[in-house]
């Protein structure tokens, strides 16, 4: 059992990550043993945020982001668990993005979790308390975003297994799930056909990649894509998924996960596995649950 949260805010005034993480620490009791979030901001910069196996490993990593560009702002510092982050500003052709992406996940000591001009994913080990506590959620002009609380059932208890997902093929798209895949080996030999590379054995990292095929090599819109991805996957599931522009829900035919969803007369739009997490932002709130099979996307 995981939880999973999103928030549109059209409030300029609104401190949006510290929203989002009372958000997640309402969801605790679905999982502890990783919190995640993902950000849309307004940036002049690609920002790069990656886990490394050990903190003395920076200057590796900049050896393979020189041959991209150069790093300013560089931020290095241990999490909550085993690993360490490393986060800095790339001066860098925005076409690149998605090569520098897979080049750094191809090395074991290293994972992206984000990479883009207005994604910022910030995930770690404990609960949401413990990663707030750790990380320097600072979220600058954020207008939107997604998040996680995880409870490991079907891979190892490591943060780069942790949502949210991003994918090398589309770098500013991020997903997070609840739920399983009960066709994911299938699904993935397919996929691996099609050409798609997979860092982890996680099902999630399977969903981000196939929506992001669907988006950037068949030319869908969001929507379309949504409702293709539903056809392809099997299993209890439901799934948000950020784009720098949009969040978008869809949920498996027989709708036994739970995707809550409420809009007030602002424009503010809140997503939940539950309705008590909605209430930071919105004390008095009725939510709507969404329907099995149902696919929604909201722009920002």
């Amino acid at each position: 059992m995981c939880g999973v949260a999103g928030f549109i805010c059209r409030d300029p005034s609104v401190d949006v990550g510290n929203k989002f993480v009372e958000m997640l620490k309402l969801l605790v009791h679905r999982g502890q043993d990783a919190t995640g979030m993902a950000f849309y901001e307004t940036r002049d910069d690609i920002q790069v945020r990656v886990a490394m196996s050990q903190l003395e490993l920076d200057k590796d990593l900049e050896k393979i982001i020189g041959k991209y560009g150069t790093v300013s702002g560089v931020r290095t510092y241990s999490g909550v668990g085993k690993f360490s982050f490393y986060e800095a500003s790339v001066e860098m052709k925005p076409e690149n993005v998605a090569d520098l992406n897979w080049e750094i996940d191809t090395d074991s000591r290293f994972c992206i979790h984000s990479l883009g001009q207005q994604i910022k994913v910030i995930k770690d080990r404990g609960s949401a308390q413990m990663v707030e506590d750790c990380h320097n959620i600072s979220t600058s002009g954020a207008t939107h975003g997604i998040g996680h609380v995880r409870l490991a059932t079907e891979s190892i208890d490591n943060i780069n297994f942790a949502h949210p997902f991003t994918t090398y093929l589309y770098p500013e798209l991020a997903i997070v799930h609840n739920g399983q895949f009960t066709n994911y080996f299938k699904l993935r030999r397919k996929m691996e056909h099609w050409g798609v590379r997979f860092k982890t054995d996680n099902d999630s990292e399977l969903a981000a990649h196939l929506v992001a095929y669907l988006i950037k090599e068949k030319n869908m819109d969001l929507e379309k894509a949504l409702h293709a991805a539903l056809d392809e996957l099997d299993g209890l599931f439901t799934i948000l998924v950020s784009t720098p522009d949009h969040i978008g829900a869809f949920k498996d035919r027989l709708g036994i996960k739970p995707m809550l969803y409420h809009e007030d007369d602002n424009g503010t739009l809140l997503f939940g596995s539950e309705q008590i997490c909605l209430t930071p932002v919105v004390s008095d709130v009725y939510a709507s649950e969404m329907e099995p099979g149902g696919v929604k996307i909201w722009s920002v």
